[in-house]
């Protein structure tokens, strides 16, 4: 992708331009590394780009109309989010409703709340020293998101592959009974997993209110469904139990270089979507064709040993 586009177009390699697409793509993929431990534990989110919103809106609200400080803001939108995925873990646990269903609930009334509380419209006046998490740099190369989701990659990068709590995730998504027979409280680590998709969420809000400056009740629309096909591109299946966090920050590449390259190529906007979401359809139709070949061989080497044993 980036070798046909710089064919076509010169500029996607410039500097300047470079340091949009990273950004863009650290910001996905922050809210994509917690999409993807819902996906692995074989539920979903869908309230990513509510709680986008809310994230941006509330750590602004907290500071212009509470005169709070910045971390303290940023800190309590923070705690807002991981109680709000404790809701999520609970509903799906122990009311055994689908994690499709609750976050359904709440990508409407976070998004509501905050068009509530702003009257539909934008919270402006954000600190300078606050814009700086968003549109700074390190070393004047690096965009401060970028470092960001780096840390937060490495921190889920390590809780999944070195950790009995990671593993116990993966369980708790390949085979729910198996696990709990094991010993797994398949439970906590459900919540746990909402928790860490909802607190990626309101990272990326607050992330994007200091990028533009304001905190402005529509952002993050679409968010969530960008999230879940950089998961599927990266690798992670729909059923559960599969995912690696270096697939993800390869999917959320896919999709940062496809929509920054759409645009240095001055493709129509009005076509964005369809491709983006018919790449996401490929990707799907390979993971569940990936699946259904996987049953096959497991059911023909069953049956070769059946005769074999015959």
């Amino acid at each position: 992708m980036l070798v046909y586009g710089q064919s076509q177009n010169p500029n996607l390699m410039a500097e300047d331009n470079l340091k949009i697409m990273t950004r863009d793509t650290a910001i996905l993929g922050i809210a994509a590394i917690g999409v993807g431990f819902t996906i692995i534990t074989g539920g979903i989110d869908l309230s990513v780009g509510s709680m986008v919103g809310f994230g941006g809106v509330m750590v602004a609200y907290l500071m212009q109309e509470y005169g709070w400080s910045i971390w303290g803001s940023v800190i309590a939108t923070l705690g807002m989010g991981a109680f709000i995925g404790l809701i999520h873990g609970l509903f799906v646990t122990k009311l055994k409703m689908h994690g499709f269903l609750i976050t359904l609930v709440t990508m409407g009334l976070a998004r509501g709340f905050i068009l509530v509380i702003t009257e539909s419209f934008p919270i402006t006046g954000l600190t300078e020293e606050f814009k700086r998490i968003g549109q700074g740099y390190v070393s004047d190369l690096i965009p401060i998101p970028v470092i960001i989701c780096f840390v937060i990659a490495m921190l889920a990068f390590y809780l999944l592959r070195y950790t009995y709590i990671g593993r116990q995730i993966y369980a708790a998504g390949g085979n729910a009974e198996a696990a709990r027979y094991s010993g797994v409280n398949v439970d906590r680590r459900i919540i746990l997993a909402y928790i860490i998709s909802a607190v990626c969420a309101v990272v990326v809000g607050i992330i994007q209110a200091a990028r533009m400056g304001l905190g402005h009740p529509g952002t993050g629309e679409g968010c969530e469904l960008l999230a879940i096909a950089a998961c599927v591109l990266g690798g992670y299946s729909l059923m559960g139990g599969e995912g690696t966090i270096p697939g993800v920050i390869v999917g959320a590449m896919l999709i940062g270089i496809l929509q920054n390259e759409m645009v240095i190529l001055k493709v129509d906007p009005y076509y964005h979507k369809i491709i983006i979401y018919t790449v996401l359809l490929i990707a799907i139709t390979i993971d569940y064709m990936r699946r259904r070949w996987r049953t096959l061989m497991f059911a023909a080497v069953i049956d070769s040993l059946r005769q074999r044993r015959e």
